[in-house]
């Protein structure tokens, strides 16, 4: 008897490891697939298109990482800004990179406004290279886990730059699975996990702190996200094409 009711627990076992090692992440991990979005104002004006692709994945979802390449074109102006962006996964977890993605854009920025004043020479090469010398990001940005329910709270996190004598933080945090939703998009209908937090930022007198819902669907991740200055809707992601 005993020995057959070990058995049966560890069988058991077996099948809600099996179960959750199956879960499929929350992240479009097809190489080639490109994943197309809109920005969008607060009047449902276009602000930016975006399209996100995996360029290279190592490992697997228990323990890898992935590049994915991120165009964005502006609606404005149609400037075009192209970065690589770095996926971590830790069993099942899907986690930016946010560390190196603001290192690479605070140096796109620094060698677009060189650009511009036409500094190219050594000496203006020499001052920017000191200034990313003196700066350094730490912490890590949490993601979204494999295995997701309805009311589960998620960890919070807080990223520190520090660019010479100045510091400023981001953070998120009151990170909580809110509901379950069918969603349609321009791209389809997908079965997503909704997620709501708080973001927030500081730097010297600046101090701002924006809500987030995020509609997540596995296979894929993102496929809606709106942002709210309190109440108040200020901008919409909505993903619009797979491709």
């Amino acid at each position: 008897m005993k020995r057959t009711f070990i058995l049966a627990l560890s069988l058991m076992l077996m099948s809600v490891m099996a179960l959750g090692q199956s879960l499929e992440p929350f992240f479009s991990s097809k190489p080639g697939r490109v994943l197309v979005y809109e920005n969008l104002d607060a009047d449902g004006n276009l602000i930016s298109v975006n399209a996100d692709s995996l360029a290279v994945m190592t490992g697997d979802f228990e323990e890898g990482q992935a590049t994915v390449v991120s165009t964005i074109i502006n609606q404005g102006d149609s400037s075009r800004f192209r970065s690589k962006v770095l996926m971590k996964f830790d069993r099942g977890e899907v986690i930016m990179d946010m560390a190196a993605l603001m290192e690479e854009a605070m140096q796109m920025g620094m060698e677009q406004s060189l650009d511009a004043m036409g500094g190219e020479d050594a000496e203006s090469q020499a001052a920017m290279n000191e200034i990313l010398d003196r700066t350094t990001v730490t912490g890590e940005c949490r993601g979204i886990p494999a295995e997701l329910s309805v009311g589960m709270e998620l960890p919070d996190y807080e990223i520190e730059i520090k660019v010479m004598f100045i510091t400023s933080k981001m953070g998120c945090r009151d990170r909580k699975v809110i509901g379950r939703e069918s969603v349609t998009t321009p791209a389809g209908t997908f079965d997503c996990y909704v997620v709501e937090e708080t973001m927030t930022a500081k730097a010297m007198m600046v101090n701002e702190k924006t809500r987030q819902v995020t509609w997540y669907a596995r296979g894929i991740g993102l496929v809606r996200q709106q942002t709210f200055d309190k109440k108040k809707l200020t901008e919409t992601t909505v993903l619009t094409s797979i491709r």
